[in-house]
Formats: structure tokens, sequence, C-alpha cells
């Protein structure tokens, strides 16, 4: 079973990425790359720790797309007012998981697999993880659900992704001082259904961004065709 799995260059999603790949999914690895609202060096950890899933899966063959999204982040910011900023990482997280499902579709993909952790990020409360999702009909599956960060960091250092995934560098860095952490559909819908129009071109856009690489692959292949 073919399935996209998001990987951020942080702890969590490399380890799910592997738990998926022992239970038997065929993983289509997929960055979004939040340039120009992403920190330096975040590239160069998604790069090494892909190679190193490639690595540990050698009898599969695994790729690596990358797909733009600081057209998706530029657009909530501008389209959010007043109070609204604090459901940007909601937005966020709600357009990464419909642009996953996109690609899912074009991929001949069946589920979404994320590393969220209960309660880790403000995305990932128990009244925002069923909101991160509300928008799509794609099998969302997240491995490390019941796992706290001391199981995950175990597995990360026993699969060797420990070392890349604390490297200097972040994915984003738009996170509003105080995001939403109990998000509710009477409050987003109404915002959701206001920005839609734009969500969709922007992302239908970055969608057609996609760019394919065949692990194991260098960083200076990607930073030739990747803008940083």
């Amino acid at each position: 079973m073919k399935a996209v799995c998001l990987i951020s260059g942080g702890i969590d999603s490399p380890v799910a990425a592997q738990i998926a790949i022992k239970n038997g999914f065929q993983p289509l690895l997929l960055h979004y790359h939040n340039y120009p609202f992403h920190s330096p060096g975040t590239l160069e950890k998604v790069v090494a720790l892909a190679n190193q899933i490639a690595s540990r899966n050698s009898s599969t063959p695994l790729s690596l797309s990358i797909m733009t999204h600081g057209g998706t982040q530029e657009k909530i910011l501008n389209g959010l007012e007043g109070r609204e900023i604090q459901q940007t990482c909601l937005f966020c997280r709600m357009q990464m998981f419909y642009k996953a499902q996109q690609f899912a579709n074009q991929r001949g993909a069946e589920a979404v697999i994320t590393g969220e952790i209960m309660g880790e990020q403000a995305s990932q409360t128990l009244d925002n993880l069923p909101m991160v999702t509300s928008k799509i009909n794609i099998l969302a599956l997240r491995p490390l659900i019941g796992y706290n960060k001391e199981e995950v960091v175990s597995l990360s250092k026993k699969w060797g992704y420990y070392g890349l995934s604390i490297l200097p560098g972040g994915c984003c860095s738009i996170n509003p001082q105080y995001p939403e952490t109990r998000g509710k559909s009477e409050v987003l819908d109404p915002i959701y259904y206001r920005l839609s129009d734009k969500l969709k071109l922007i992302s239908e856009s970055e969608l057609d961004s996609v760019v394919d690489f065949k692990l194991p692959i260098s960083l200076k292949e990607v930073l030739d065709v990747v803008e940083t």
C-alpha cells in the first residue's frame, strides 16, 4: 500500500516513516519547502534524513519529493485578520493535509502518514487533531500518537536518525506568539471558506512545483533546482 509520508526534518517524522515501512507501507517521502519562511539548514537535514531512510531500507527503492509551501503560508498570513492570526498553525496544517491528499491522488497513494505526537505542537492537541484533517477524506495515519517523546527519541537513536534530526534548522518561522490550541469548527469554517479560493489556487500552483529525487541524493543536486 502506497502512503505519503510527510518529512519535516525533525525527530518525529523519520521515525513515523520507519514504522510505516516496517508495517509494509510503500512510502512516498514528501517535504514541504517553506521558503522564505524556513531556517537555514532545513533542506540539508531533510536530504540527510531521507538518505538515511533509504539506506536503512535499501531493498525498497525510495524517492524524496519536495513541494513549495511558502506561497500557502503567505496567503494565510495575509488573509487572517486581528485575533485570527492565532489560527495560523491550524490553517497551515490543514493546507498541508489538503496538498498531501492531492499529491497522494496523483501518485496512487491511499494514506497520508505524519509524525504527530499528542500535545507536542499547537496543532497536535486533542481538539486540533481532528480540525487539521476536517477538509480531507483520505486516510490520515499517525503512528506515533500513543508514544511519548522519550520513546520516539529512543527509536530515533536506534535507527540512526537522531543525530541528523537535531542539527540546526527548523522548517517554519511563522508561528504566532499565542497559537490556537482548542480549535473549533464554528470559528475555523467561516475563515476557511473566506480564504478557500485563494488557498486552492496557490495549492494547485505548488502541487505543480513538485520536484522528485531518487535516493540517495546529494544536497547540491537539490539546491541546484530548489529555491533557497
